[in-house]
């Protein structure tokens, strides 16, 4: 009788395959970091949306005004009543259009103690749900969101372009 041999892989067939596997992965990661940017202002524009939602939510729980101000030059957004900033990546920019702010035509002046600065723009949230309205545009490279807050609801919503093609598309 012959012995019979286990099945198996020797540890340099492992090794092979091993080696192989890492030298493709090589070559496939760095087409995926294009895509990344894209992603990662997707990923940051959802958690901005959310933390706006939270903050509606927050000034209707508590019954106060909730703000949240952006500082465009520290790449940093601060909520009123916390002392640490939100630090927001480098390679996105905010802008602010807050022309929904004075859509009732009311100047709001806030406490000292409140510490949201009048030089920086933000979004307020009221203790009805209402808010102070506006368009955040969060931009990185060729793309970009906005994130609308609509004045009289409170309401946020995200809005990446495609709504305004989809239309066009819909009407032909």
């Amino acid at each position: 009788m012959k012995p019979s041999r286990q099945a198996g892989f020797t540890l340099l067939e492992l090794m092979v395959v091993l080696v192989v596997a890492s030298l493709m992965l090589s070559l496939v990661v760095p087409r995926f970091a294009a895509v990344l940017p894209g992603v990662e202002l997707k990923s940051y524009t959802q958690k901005t949306a959310a933390l706006l939602r939270n903050l509606r939510s927050q000034a209707m729980a508590e019954s106060r005004l909730v703000a949240l101000s952006l500082d465009t030059e520290a790449h940093q957004m601060r909520v009123s009543g916390r002392d640490a900033p939100i630090s927001v990546p480098q390679d996105i920019r905010l802008t602010l259009n807050d022309d929904g702010s004075l859509a009732l035509g009311n100047e709001i002046v806030l406490p000292e103690a409140f510490g949201v600065s009048e030089s920086l723009p933000s979004i307020r949230f009221y203790p009805d749900g209402s808010s102070s309205g506006g368009d955040l545009t969060l931009s990185s490279g060729g793309g970009g969101y906005a994130i609308r807050v609509d004045w009289l609801t409170g309401q946020v919503s995200i809005d990446d372009g495609t709504d305004e093609q989809d239309e066009a598309t819909a009407d032909e």
